[in-house]
């Protein structure tokens, strides 16, 4: 018996979830590592410390790497490390590679998918897509995607799925 590939199809929510938690971790090391270097020569140049800012430019300068790290994995390969490693990648609502401008647009509507209680992200959940509501803004979708090595579903799984897929 056969077993078919994933690659292609949409991304569920717990996939999705799992990358966002390594990208979360991957954000917040980056930024601790680059915080230290900065620090360090701050205080070794300038005799400054970064210790005499305040706490809102620390999130403020968080937030924006954040959105850089997404925004340019994104754009370049279509995924963030996190993505990378649950084998995601972001692409066009057509299947094609995502475009910068809509890696942009993707990060920036963000947002709005986590307000109200995250309801933008809800959609994930609720609609047969998966997209949430920066996915249905910049018009992405993400898919499985694992390269030149097929993820394959096992055989119960694949009959489940192409009898939906048939019906």
């Amino acid at each position: 018996m056969s077993r078919a590939s994933v690659t292609g199809r949409y991304a569920g929510p717990v996939s999705r979830a799992a990358a966002a938690a390594i990208d979360v971790g991957v954000v917040l090391a980056s930024y601790s590592i680059g915080v230290g270097i900065l620090g360090f020569l701050l205080n070794a140049i300038f005799d400054a410390s970064l210790e005499d800012g305040t706490g809102a430019v620390a999130s403020v300068a968080l937030l924006a790497w954040a959105a850089v790290y997404v925004a340019v994995g994104t754009a370049v390969a279509g995924r963030t490390v996190g993505k990378a490693i649950v084998g995601l990648k972001v692409v066009s609502r057509e299947g094609r590679p995502v475009r910068p401008a809509a890696a942009v647009v993707r990060v920036v509507a963000f947002p709005l998918s986590t307000s109200l209680f995250g309801l933008g992200l809800l959609l994930v959940v609720l609609r047969r897509d998966h997209r949430a509501l920066h996915d249905l803004i910049a018009r992405t979708a993400v898919v499985y995607d694992w390269g030149d090595r097929p993820a394959q579903l096992p055989g119960p799984l694949t009959a489940y799925l192409r009898a939906h897929d048939a019906a």
